[in-house]
């Protein structure tokens, strides 16, 4: 397989990976934006107040080369293994910028696992593809400020909305009913069709959207070998970096750019794009004043960060180890916790009485986290459930062992041009 060369590879198409990839195209590099989804934009198109960003950025890709609906799984060194109409394709670099983004987790509760259980982003995915109308049926919203928002929106759409709340959030139209929780579960057969509150109330619902936390997607900087910490003004687990945003590791010229680094405002996610971009450049003798230049994209991303998400990044960027946190999630034993495998918390504890003590050790007493998501949505609620019940600091309890293919893909993805096996660094052998 030959591979495709570039200066410069940006991963993820988010605010971050769009500033990434416009800085770098705009200083004269070669530049390649891979984007497992076929649109760019990430969460800011779909969430309100960040979509005009967005939209700006990719403007600013002018004569960027750009894989949308491209996976990238797997990273060796500075050369990537993407899935590209079918196929799998390599993309050697000069420098890497990972942008992967973070994803929101549900909090496990019985029922979570029912078609129309959904997060906030999983909500605004429904309303911008035209799934949101009358004919949706009732709708429950849990959350603030946020779940308030995606509320009303569906409301202006038709939908009958109830919003599950503490206090009624500002803004919200007076003919959203806002009711106290929390949603202690949910019910139907394959499909949601009523929900059950802390109090006993049961309110019919057909969609369920949850205000959920976000984690820093931290699969491939840990596949190129990058240590990770918990910080839980960052997300949860996030790598370690320097002040260019370089990624600690065997292999240099890998910089983290956005939420991948720790969860912040969406211009903080674009100024770490810049940041890291302009990173790239200098060790490529492409950036004119490159120590000023960097010294300015610093300031910019603390000025557009969160001040707690700052100091945080700061700590992280020292080599401060955080606080340890003993983290605690427990539920009833029959709340499935691996929807992949149907692995319930019940399993787990039988699991962790028979001497198991960290994720890959319930893996091969469960088989939870062995599905097609790879630990995505059940390794959050393990790893706090884990943390509590070892009585152990979130930050000690291993993470779950990473291995290419980091994404579910086609055995077929492997072959070469005439059916047989193309080589993978640690794939093949």
């Amino acid at each position: 397989m030959t591979p495709i060369r570039v200066q410069i590879a940006v991963v993820g198409g988010g605010p971050a990976g769009l500033a990434a990839a416009g800085e770098a195209r705009a200083a004269g590099a070669r530049v390649l934006l891979i984007e497992e989804r076929p649109v760019l934009g990430g969460r800011a198109v779909i969430v309100p107040g960040a979509r005009g960003l967005a939209e700006g950025l990719m403007r600013d890709l002018r004569s960027v080369e750009v894989w949308r609906g491209s996976t990238v799984w797997g990273i060796f060194g500075r050369s990537l293994a993407v899935l590209r109409a079918g196929r799998t394709r390599e993309v050697a670099a000069d420098a890497i910028v990972l942008a992967p983004g973070a994803h929101e987790w549900l909090v496990p509760f019985p029922g979570w696992t029912l078609r129309g259980v959904h997060t906030l982003e999983g909500g605004w995915e429904l309303v911008r593809a035209g799934k949101v109308d009358p004919a949706a049926g009732p709708a429950v919203v849990v959350g603030g400020a946020d779940a308030a928002t995606l509320a009303t929106r569906m409301s202006e759409r038709g939908t009958q909305v109830l919003m599950v709340s503490a206090e009624r959030p500002k803004g919200l139209p007076q003919e959203i009913p806002v009711i106290p929780g929390p949603v202690a579960g949910a019910r139907g057969e394959e499909a949601l069709d009523r929900v059950v509150l802390a109090d006993g109330t049961e309110h019919e619902c057909r969609l369920l959207c949850v205000e959920s936390p976000r984690e820093p997607l931290t699969d491939l900087v840990r596949l190129a070998g990058t240590p990770c910490v918990y910080h839980p003004r960052l997300g949860g687990f996030v790598p370690r970096y320097d002040r260019t945003l370089a990624l600690h590791g065997p292999t240099s010229e890998i910089y983290i750019a956005g939420d991948g680094g720790g969860v912040d405002t969406p211009r903080a996610a674009a100024e770490s794009g810049r940041l890291a971009a302009r990173s790239a450049l200098r060790g490529l003798h492409l950036l004119p004043d490159p120590e000023a230049k960097i010294e300015e994209s610093w300031g910019q991303l603390r000025a557009m960060s969160a001040s707690l998400c700052a100091r945080a990044r700061e700590s992280i960027v020292i080599g401060a180890m955080p606080d340890a946190v003993v983290e605690r999630w427990q539920g009833p034993p029959e709340t499935v916790v691996c929807p992949c495998q149907g692995v319930t918390l019940a399993a787990l504890q039988a699991g962790l009485d028979d001497g198991a003590r960290t994720p890959d050790e319930l893996k091969r007493w469960t088989r939870c986290g062995m599905g097609v998501c790879q630990w995505r949505r059940c390794g959050p609620p393990v790893m706090q459930w884990l943390s509590g019940a070892l009585g152990v600091p979130i930050g000690q309890v291993p993470l779950p062992r990473v291995r290419p293919p980091v994404r579910p893909i086609p055995l077929s993805a492997l072959a070469g041009p005439d059916g047989e096996a193309a080589a993978r660094p640690g794939v093949d052998g």
